[in-house]
């Protein structure tokens, strides 16, 4: 089956469902099995979407500073070919140091007692391409990039589980 530009993202929200846990700020010591209770719902997911469409590549994590309240994970596909993703502030959520990687906050609250967050100035930067990193002046004309971008993911997206795509089989 083919799928359209409009089919092919996919992203979930994996909501933590506790109280006083709105966002990254909110997130200590006391957190650190909730995240790792997130970041295997998260994982479950990314599984079922790859049994469906193995060449998806996922990104688990949270924006530094939430869209809605109460905490939640973003399990997002990285082709990015979706009409929903419609302006420079969405695009730079998903695609800058504002997304914090679901294993740095891991890391981070295990090692700190607290996540970093990134300011929402990030927000406003340049359009890049998520794989070159090229800058683009519009979404159309970056979406059009993007579709033909030969380029790798960056180098430090490419360590510690920070991208998830499936496994080839070895038969």
């Amino acid at each position: 089956m083919n799928l359209t530009s409009t089919q092919r993202l996919k992203h979930v929200l994996v909501l933590a469902r506790q109280e006083s846990v709105d966002g990254l700020e909110d997130v200590g010591s006391a957190n650190i099995q909730l995240l790792e209770e997130m970041h295997d719902v998260g994982m479950k997911w990314i599984k079922r979407f790859q049994d469906e469409d193995a060449s998806l590549i996922f990104r688990l994590g949270y924006h530094s500073v939430p869209s809605m309240r109460q905490l939640h994970l973003h399990v997002i596909s990285q082709d990015f070919e979706s009409d929903h993703l419609k302006n420079k502030k969405h695009w730079n959520s998903f695609t800058t140091s504002f997304f914090r990687d679901s294993v740095d906050v891991l890391e981070e609250v295990k090692s700190q007692g607290k996540a970093n967050v990134e300011s929402e100035a990030v927000l406003k930067g340049e359009l890049r391409c998520n794989r070159c990193r090229s800058v683009h002046p519009n979404i159309p004309k970056l979406k059009s990039h993007i579709r033909t971008c030969p380029s790798q993911f960056p180098h430090h997206l490419l360590q510690n589980s920070r991208l998830l795509a499936r496994p080839e089989s070895s038969n």
